[in-house]
């Protein structure tokens, strides 16, 4: 199944109508403040009720925006801003993704929370990584109604459930309980943070056919990671890259010269940013030959 963005949604009843009477000497921004936690959402209550101002007598009757759409909405816009606030200025799509935002945060304080969600979720999808590649992912029910999802490559897919939405990045897999929202994500890995050899050490070896060594590299163990990629870049030719479960790589035999060399820690579904860089420098220790004057004249 390939798709640019997934929605995954429970469907549910419809929910009854909700009511709120406003107080005595209290304002729109008040009631909204009272009932959906943020008095801006005054502008929200105006649409939804067809009011012509924030004026509005005590007693009143006004109707409450639907929990699921609006916390929907809400779950998609900041994702959007999350996005373009990250986003390189000088990115190709920055400026169509602000617009989309703009057109979401306008539809949103209008009460439309459907064409918020979508406003938001085009803006996402225009700074999401791999934008124009289509995602590659499985989708999996249980005979329990548990869904798991399973993103292979392409940008992430997006994932909704009981109004709560995450991403699924390519690699990873995210399992939903039915009736419940998808699992939080897991805490990023932490950066490895290099042992041996320190920094522009210089190591000598005697060469066997012209190579040197062998190094072993080494560094301190990151929490719930599996396992580690190592990347070794000599001054010239390709980089050496090895995948190993333990925290230490042996090398083998090099040309003299100098390296550079990088750890990512490798968890389930989670890749670290890559350590600090390291240079290390082979020398050639050759052994002089000693030739002394004779003794006898």
């Amino acid at each position: 199944m390939r798709s640019a963005l997934f929605l995954l949604v429970w469907l549910s009843a419809t929910p009854a109508e909700r009511l709120v009477v406003v107080n005595e000497r209290e304002s729109l921004a008040q009631v909204a403040e009272r009932t959906l936690g943020d008095p801006k959402g005054a502008s929200e209550l105006r649409a939804l009720n067809q009011l012509t101002s924030d004026a509005v007598a005590p007693g009143t009757k006004l109707k409450l925006p639907p929990e699921e759409d609006r916390a929907r909405a809400l779950s998609a816009l900041e994702t959007a801003r999350s996005a373009v606030a990250q986003a390189d200025r000088q990115a190709t799509r920055r400026e169509e993704a602000s617009a989309k935002l703009r057109e979401a945060e306008a539809h949103f304080q209008s009460a439309d929370y459907q064409s918020a969600a979508k406003a938001a979720d085009n803006a996402w999808a225009l700074l999401s990584p791999g934008t124009g590649q289509p995602s590659s992912f499985q989708v999996k029910v249980s005979e329990g109604g548990d869904t798991t999802v399973s993103v292979q490559s392409g940008p992430p897919v997006r994932v909704n459930a009981e109004s709560v939405t995450r991403p699924v990045s390519p690699g990873e897999t995210v399992r939903v309980e039915k009736g419940q929202p998808p699992p939080p994500p897991a805490p990023p890995l932490e950066v490895p943070q290099l042992r041996s050899p320190s920094e522009g050490q210089k190591l000598k070896f005697t060469p066997i056919k012209g190579q040197l060594g062998p190094v072993t590299l080494a560094w301190r163990p990151v929490p719930g990671a599996k396992q580690y990629e190592v990347e070794v870049h000599p001054v010239q030719g390709p980089p050496l890259r090895q995948t190993v479960p333990a925290t230490q790589w042996q090398l083998p035999a090099l040309p003299a010269g100098r390296y550079r060399w990088t750890v990512r820690a490798l968890g389930e579904s989670q890749k670290s940013d890559a350590s600090a860089e390291r240079l290390f420098e082979l020398i050639e220790d050759r052994v002089k030959l000693q030739v002394g004057e004779p003794s006898w004249k």
